[in-house]
């Protein structure tokens, strides 16, 4: 499997001023040092969705403001999101996408064997109420026509009217990143290469 995507990574003085400014400004706010996968490469490239939005930034930087939204949210909790991230994500096909959020599930607590039947396409065992209630929806949303009443009610019941419409926003996001992954090619980097952590 070749490791590059088809727009090529930029490097940061590579960029026009507006670039380097989004750069930076996801430098800043993503860049955690505790991040499971390769987010950054050897030579500062960040790579991911990131591959695309920096090359437009004219869409790419409304769109990391999103995620931001997004990813900082609060109202759910962290092993939660991230069943419910990996579900859709997986449905996209984005082979970044599923690297990226199977490493960050591990780490905020998902077990194991939930996290693989998800990414075989099949029901896992959730024997926990809330996940399987959020795990209900994230599949309901990768299917064609309306959330199913049930699902909907059940969510709303134990989610909150907000918690709702911040899993539904999440999965509208993840799938549009999953679209730009794919579109654009963006491979899972080579697992020998060094992530780039900041740790100061």
């Amino acid at each position: 499997m070749k490791n590059t995507p088809r727009l090529p990574y930029l490097k940061r003085d590579e960029m026009s001023s507006d670039q380097k400014k989004f750069y930076d400004d996801v430098v800043t706010n993503m860049g955690a040092p505790d991040l499971p996968h390769i987010w950054m490469l050897e030579e500062g490239q960040i790579n991911g969705p990131f591959t695309s939005m920096f090359h437009y930034p004219n869409i790419g930087y409304p769109l990391y403001k999103l995620q931001l939204k997004v990813i900082k949210q609060g109202l759910i909790a962290k092993d939660i999101i991230e069943m419910f991230i990996l579900v859709i994500i997986t449905d996209s096909g984005a082979a970044y996408g599923m690297y990226a959020h199977e490493l960050l599930a591990k780490k905020n607590g998902v077990d194991g064997e939930i996290i693989g039947a998800i990414l075989l396409g099949r029901a896992p065992d959730i024997k926990d109420e809330t996940m399987k209630i959020a795990y209900d929806l994230a599949l309901a949303l990768t299917k064609p026509g309306s959330v199913p009443w049930e699902t909907y009610k059940a969510a709303i019941e134990k989610f909150g009217d907000e918690g709702y419409n911040v899993l539904v926003n999440t999965a509208a996001f993840f799938k549009y990143i999953g679209a730009l992954m794919n579109a654009y090619d963006e491979p899972v980097p080579n697992m020998t290469a060094r992530a780039r952590r900041d740790d100061s």
